[in-house]
């Protein structure tokens, strides 16, 4: 057993393992002006010295551009990762707007490789404020393989690399907790 610790503020969420048993994801979540230092994936490679959480590498920042990461997942090859990413604004939109999704990013670069679900925005029906909204898409789980997500953004289901498959369960756009 190994302990690793960190003196950010936050809290470690969404931990992943790579396959090989060495790379431990993370999402670190903060609030404030933690949010820029810390926040966003990281991977901690388990099998090298440190017993601190600054040891790991971060993927990519919470914040990229207009876009906000909202959660990450290694993939078991260590190699990938997949991310949940909202537009990060809070003006209406307009209808069919690509409002986030999931992607899938290099664990080395950050880069993203390709889209795998696009979100539009919603409806939201409320008489004060009608309109075309950005909302956050989740990301519970990733198989053993890498290739089959669950994922809640418009509706709850399954994504296997881009085709998604409707389930029951979780209504869109709450929280959800579920597992291969």
């Amino acid at each position: 057993m190994r302990r690793w610790s960190s003196a950010w503020p936050g809290w470690p969420t969404q931990l992943s393992w790579a396959g090989n048993g060495g790379g431990l994801g993370f999402f670190w979540q903060a609030d404030g002006p933690a949010l820029r230092s810390a926040a966003g994936p990281w991977v901690l490679d388990t099998i090298a010295a440190g017993t601190t959480l600054a040891s790991a590498r971060r993927i990519l920042p919470a914040r990229v551009g207009g876009d906000t990461v909202q959660s990450a997942l290694l993939s078991p090859d260590g190699a990938t990762a997949v991310a949940s990413v909202i537009y990060d604004g809070t003006a209406q939109l307009g209808r069919g707007t690509v409002a986030g999704g999931i992607v899938e990013l290099s664990a080395q670069t950050g880069q993203p490789l390709r889209t795998l679900l696009a979100e539009h925005a919603p409806y939201a029906p409320d008489p004060a404020h009608p309109g075309w909204y950005a909302t956050p898409c989740q990301l519970p789980a990733v198989d053993v393989t890498g290739r089959h997500l669950l994922v809640s953004c418009d509706s709850f289901g399954r994504l296997d690399r881009a085709r998604f498959t409707a389930l029951p369960g979780a209504a869109p756009q709450t929280a959800v907790a579920a597992a291969w």
